[in-house]
Protein backbone atom coordinates (compact mmCIF):
# COMPACT_ATOMS: atom_id res chain seq x y z
CA UNK A 1 0.00 0.00 0.00
CA UNK A 2 1.49 3.59 -1.04
CA UNK A 3 1.87 6.00 1.64
CA UNK A 4 -0.04 9.41 1.18
CA UNK A 5 2.89 11.08 -0.20
CA UNK A 6 3.66 8.50 -2.77
CA UNK A 7 -0.15 8.76 -3.61
CA UNK A 8 0.34 12.50 -4.01
CA UNK A 9 3.24 11.90 -6.30
CA UNK A 10 1.77 9.57 -8.42
CA UNK A 11 -1.34 11.93 -8.86
CA UNK A 12 0.61 15.10 -9.30
CA UNK A 13 2.90 13.42 -12.20
CA UNK A 14 -0.23 11.74 -13.94
CA UNK A 15 -2.00 14.65 -13.96
CA UNK A 16 0.95 17.19 -15.36
CA UNK A 17 1.00 14.42 -17.46
CA UNK A 18 -2.18 15.00 -18.85
CA UNK A 19 -2.11 19.19 -18.57
CA UNK A 20 1.04 19.03 -20.26
CA UNK A 21 -0.77 17.58 -23.20
CA UNK A 22 -3.36 19.64 -23.29
CA UNK A 23 -4.16 21.24 -26.86
CA UNK A 24 -2.62 24.59 -27.06
CA UNK A 25 -6.67 25.91 -28.77
CA UNK A 26 -8.18 23.81 -25.85
CA UNK A 27 -6.04 25.46 -23.29
CA UNK A 28 -6.95 29.24 -24.58
CA UNK A 29 -10.77 28.18 -25.22
CA UNK A 30 -10.99 26.65 -21.28
CA UNK A 31 -8.91 29.33 -20.02
CA UNK A 32 -11.23 31.96 -21.12
CA UNK A 33 -13.94 30.31 -19.78
CA UNK A 34 -12.60 30.57 -16.22
CA UNK A 35 -11.78 33.80 -16.49
CA UNK A 36 -15.63 34.69 -17.14
CA UNK A 37 -16.06 32.43 -14.30
CA UNK A 38 -13.31 34.32 -12.08
CA UNK A 39 -15.38 37.54 -12.85
CA UNK A 40 -18.41 36.02 -12.21
CA UNK A 41 -17.57 34.85 -8.33
CA UNK A 42 -18.92 36.41 -5.72
CA UNK A 43 -15.50 35.90 -3.56
CA UNK A 44 -13.66 37.91 -6.57
CA UNK A 45 -16.48 40.96 -6.87
CA UNK A 46 -15.86 41.06 -3.34
CA UNK A 47 -11.62 41.51 -3.52
CA UNK A 48 -10.35 44.66 -3.34
CA UNK A 49 -6.84 43.04 -3.06
CA UNK A 50 -5.77 40.00 -4.96
CA UNK A 51 -2.83 37.62 -4.65
CA UNK A 52 -2.28 35.69 -7.72
CA UNK A 53 0.17 33.17 -9.26
CA UNK A 54 1.48 34.16 -12.88
CA UNK A 55 -0.09 31.06 -14.70
CA UNK A 56 2.83 28.28 -15.94
CA UNK A 57 2.82 26.05 -18.22
CA UNK A 58 -0.30 24.54 -19.24
CA UNK A 59 -1.94 25.83 -16.24
CA UNK A 60 -5.04 28.21 -16.76
CA UNK A 61 -3.87 30.90 -17.86
CA UNK A 62 -3.88 33.67 -15.28
CA UNK A 63 -1.59 36.76 -16.84
CA UNK A 64 -5.51 37.72 -18.35
CA UNK A 65 -6.72 37.64 -15.04
CA UNK A 66 -4.14 39.63 -13.39
CA UNK A 67 -4.08 42.32 -16.20
CA UNK A 68 -7.76 42.48 -15.80
CA UNK A 69 -7.26 43.44 -12.39
CA UNK A 70 -5.07 45.39 -12.57
CA UNK A 71 -7.53 47.63 -15.04
CA UNK A 72 -9.64 47.38 -12.64
CA UNK A 73 -7.46 49.43 -10.27
CA UNK A 74 -7.36 46.65 -7.63
CA UNK A 75 -3.74 45.91 -5.53
CA UNK A 76 -2.18 42.98 -7.61
CA UNK A 77 0.32 40.75 -5.47
CA UNK A 78 2.27 38.01 -7.07
CA UNK A 79 4.89 35.44 -5.47
CA UNK A 80 8.57 35.67 -5.06
CA UNK A 81 10.20 32.51 -3.89
CA UNK A 82 13.29 32.24 -1.74
CA UNK A 83 14.52 29.38 -0.68
CA UNK A 84 11.70 27.29 1.11
CA UNK A 85 9.65 30.71 1.82
CA UNK A 86 7.64 32.79 -0.34
CA UNK A 87 6.40 36.61 -0.39
CA UNK A 88 3.94 38.68 -2.45
CA UNK A 89 4.82 41.87 -3.82
CA UNK A 90 2.87 44.03 -5.68
CA UNK A 91 2.88 44.94 -9.18
CA UNK A 92 1.41 47.30 -11.17
CA UNK A 93 2.14 45.80 -14.83
CA UNK A 94 2.47 42.41 -16.19
CA UNK A 95 5.38 43.57 -17.82
CA UNK A 96 6.86 43.89 -14.47
CA UNK A 97 7.06 39.89 -13.81
CA UNK A 98 10.44 38.24 -14.93
CA UNK A 99 11.87 34.64 -14.75
CA UNK A 100 12.49 33.71 -11.52
CA UNK A 101 12.20 30.18 -9.64
CA UNK A 102 11.51 27.18 -12.11
CA UNK A 103 11.02 29.58 -15.06
CA UNK A 104 7.99 30.49 -13.73
CA UNK A 105 7.13 34.53 -13.67
CA UNK A 106 7.85 36.59 -10.69
CA UNK A 107 7.71 40.02 -9.70
CA UNK A 108 10.93 41.77 -8.43
CA UNK A 109 11.92 42.30 -4.82
CA UNK A 110 11.37 46.13 -3.68
CA UNK A 111 11.03 47.86 -0.46
CA UNK A 112 7.48 49.56 0.44
CA UNK A 113 5.44 46.87 -2.01
CA UNK A 114 5.98 43.62 0.18
CA UNK A 115 2.58 42.12 1.04
CA UNK A 116 2.84 41.62 5.17
CA UNK A 117 -0.32 41.15 6.69
CA UNK A 118 0.70 40.65 10.33
CA UNK A 119 1.74 44.26 10.23
CA UNK A 120 -0.60 45.92 8.24
CA UNK A 121 -3.86 44.56 8.97
CA UNK A 122 -4.62 43.79 5.29
CA UNK A 123 -6.06 39.97 5.72
CA UNK A 124 -9.48 40.93 4.97
CA UNK A 125 -12.37 39.80 3.49
CA UNK A 126 -10.91 42.32 1.00
CA UNK A 127 -7.98 40.20 0.27
CA UNK A 128 -8.58 37.25 -1.81
CA UNK A 129 -5.63 34.28 -2.96
CA UNK A 130 -5.70 32.51 -5.75
CA UNK A 131 -3.88 29.23 -5.36
CA UNK A 132 -2.29 26.56 -8.35
CA UNK A 133 -2.61 23.23 -7.24
CA UNK A 134 -2.33 20.72 -9.86
CA UNK A 135 -5.36 18.12 -8.71
CA UNK A 136 -8.33 18.56 -6.52
CA UNK A 137 -11.10 16.68 -5.55
CA UNK A 138 -15.01 17.54 -4.40
CA UNK A 139 -14.63 18.34 -0.58
CA UNK A 140 -11.66 20.80 -1.96
CA UNK A 141 -8.59 18.98 -1.00
CA UNK A 142 -5.33 20.03 -3.43
CA UNK A 143 -2.20 18.24 -4.45
CA UNK A 144 -0.08 20.68 -5.32
CA UNK A 145 3.42 20.75 -6.64
CA UNK A 146 4.97 19.49 -3.52
CA UNK A 147 6.75 22.37 -1.89
CA UNK A 148 4.19 23.38 0.70
CA UNK A 149 4.88 26.97 -0.02
CA UNK A 150 1.20 27.83 -0.47
CA UNK A 151 0.22 26.06 2.73
CA UNK A 152 3.11 27.59 5.08
CA UNK A 153 2.17 31.29 3.87
CA UNK A 154 -1.53 31.00 4.49
CA UNK A 155 -1.19 29.83 8.25
CA UNK A 156 0.74 33.14 8.92
CA UNK A 157 -1.53 35.40 6.93
CA UNK A 158 -5.36 33.81 6.30
CA UNK A 159 -7.73 34.96 3.93
CA UNK A 160 -9.88 33.74 1.51
CA UNK A 161 -8.78 31.12 -0.78
CA UNK A 162 -9.97 30.60 -4.93
CA UNK A 163 -8.17 27.89 -7.07
CA UNK A 164 -8.21 27.27 -10.61
CA UNK A 165 -8.53 24.21 -12.15
CA UNK A 166 -9.21 22.72 -15.47
CA UNK A 167 -12.69 19.68 -15.29
CA UNK A 168 -10.46 16.99 -15.49
CA UNK A 169 -8.10 18.07 -12.80
CA UNK A 170 -10.93 17.53 -10.43
CA UNK A 171 -10.92 13.81 -8.67
CA UNK A 172 -14.11 12.44 -6.53
CA UNK A 173 -10.96 12.34 -3.81
CA UNK A 174 -7.03 12.92 -3.42
CA UNK A 175 -4.94 12.34 -0.79
CA UNK A 176 -4.40 14.48 2.15
CA UNK A 177 -2.78 15.68 5.43
CA UNK A 178 -4.66 17.77 8.12
CA UNK A 179 -1.90 20.34 7.96
CA UNK A 180 -2.69 20.91 3.85
CA UNK A 181 -4.93 24.25 3.27
CA UNK A 182 -8.23 23.69 1.22
CA UNK A 183 -9.29 26.52 -1.46
CA UNK A 184 -12.93 27.84 -0.40
CA UNK A 185 -13.95 27.56 -3.93
CA UNK A 186 -12.62 26.00 -6.91
CA UNK A 187 -13.41 27.63 -10.44
CA UNK A 188 -13.34 25.32 -13.67
CA UNK A 189 -14.56 26.44 -17.09
CA UNK A 190 -18.02 24.67 -16.30
CA UNK A 191 -18.03 27.29 -13.09
CA UNK A 192 -17.72 27.00 -9.55
CA UNK A 193 -17.05 23.62 -6.81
Amino acid sequence: MYDKAEQKKALRQEMLLIRNQMDPEAWREKSGRIREAFWNCSMVQAAERILCYAGYGREADTLGILRDCLEREMEVYCPLVSGREMEFYRIFSVEELQSGFHGILEPPEREGVRHVPEKEGMVSRTSLMVMPGVVFDRRHHRIGYGGGYYDRYLHRAPMPVLALAFGFQIREAVPYEEHDICPHIILTEDGEI
